[in-house]
């Protein structure tokens, strides 16, 4: 199962309503909406996920 990476949501990927590839990973999703969304701003959804070392400037301590 994946996880559609807008609402959160468990899918199936055999049956997801639709499917992108961003950065080299697959994403799949519940529902046309959802695929539309992420299709119009895909950073928005996927910030911190794919390559942690792009946000270097966030990482360290938060004293």
């Amino acid at each position: 199962m994946a996880i559609d990476p807008v609402c959160g949501m468990e899918v199936n990927e055999e049956t997801a309503a639709g499917k992108s590839e961003y950065r080299g990973v697959t994403y799949y999703f519940c529902s046309p909406g959802c695929k539309r969304a992420f299709d119009q701003n895909p950073e928005q959804y996927v910030d911190g996920q794919d390559d942690p070392s792009e946000h270097s400037e966030h990482s360290g301590p938060h004293h």
